[in-house]
């Protein structure tokens, strides 16, 4: 894993979020100390300390690591938030909501 990438997408999310690494250290509790300590050694922090500032960012772990995300599209807030408003509702609305997006991808297949 290349922790210039890590750091360099970090950056990226910080800076597309509008918000500051000042936040990030108060928003995951890990100091800025480990922060700097990470980047001037050019490492990746611990996969729990990774998942903190994944979280706080909103994206995956993995976006922060390989720039792909299955989970999260941090360039697409719509459907970010389709996600999100989605994880509030109960098996059988999604289960509709399912349905309405299948029927909806075989139509633009059938095109």
């Amino acid at each position: 894993m290349n922790a210039d990438f890590f750091w360099k997408m970090v950056k990226k999310e910080v800076e597309r979020q509008k918000t500051s690494f000042e936040w990030l250290y108060i928003k995951t509790n890990i100091p800025k100390g480990t922060f700097s300590s990470w980047k001037s050694r050019n490492t990746i922090p611990r996969a729990d300390e990774a998942y903190l500032i994944a979280q706080a960012l909103n994206v995956s772990v993995e976006y922060l690591v390989t720039g792909k995300d299955n989970i999260n599209n941090p360039s697409n807030p719509v459907l970010n938030e389709i996600i999100e408003k989605a994880a509030l509702l109960d098996t059988s609305d999604l289960q509709v909501i399912l349905a309405a997006v299948q029927a909806m991808t075989v139509k633009k297949t059938e095109k």
